[in-house]
């Protein structure tokens, strides 16, 4: 047998829960994970292998201070991890600047998300992504000022 009824109907709920998580984010998962590996089937595996390996660690990435700040870390290392260019835009923005500062402009400027929406993938609060952004792009002005 699978468990009390009340075991099954909590597991079912966690699942349903990480479903909606996967749905609500997946498509702006793969699209940042494209602008790394620079291969659209590339970025499906990259994510589906992120995804994938969460759902399996879902209630302890529940229990962590920010589950879209854990997911978007693993989910950055791993687009990093299978990079196919060494040298480009993507990975020029995470040399110049800090990692959340390049994500962030990246999702805000190539992927044309509003802050609002980069903020909540990111598991940040919107003014510290904003914060981010504006620092972002004053490295960025400053650096190609030179």
């Amino acid at each position: 047998m699978n468990g009390p009824p009340a075991s099954r109907s909590a597991l079912s709920a966690l699942k349903l829960g990480f479903e909606a998580f996967r749905e609500a984010n997946r498509g702006a998962y793969v699209r940042y994970a494209e602008k790394w590996t620079g291969d659209p089937a590339e970025a499906e595996r990259c994510v589906e292998a992120v995804l994938d390996a969460l759902e399996s660690r879902w209630v302890g990435v529940l229990g962590s201070d920010s589950p879209a700040a854990r997911v978007w870390e693993e989910l950055r290392a791993e687009a990093a991890r299978r990079s196919a260019d060494s040298g480009g835009r993507t990975r020029r923005f995470h040399t110049a600047l800090r990692d959340d500062q390049a994500d962030v402009v990246l999702l805000h400027h190539d992927l044309g998300l509003s802050v609002e929406h980069a903020a909540h993938l990111m598991g940040l609060d919107v003014p510290d992504a904003r914060a981010l952004l504006r620092g972002a792009e004053r490295d960025l002005r400053a650096e190609s000022d030179r």
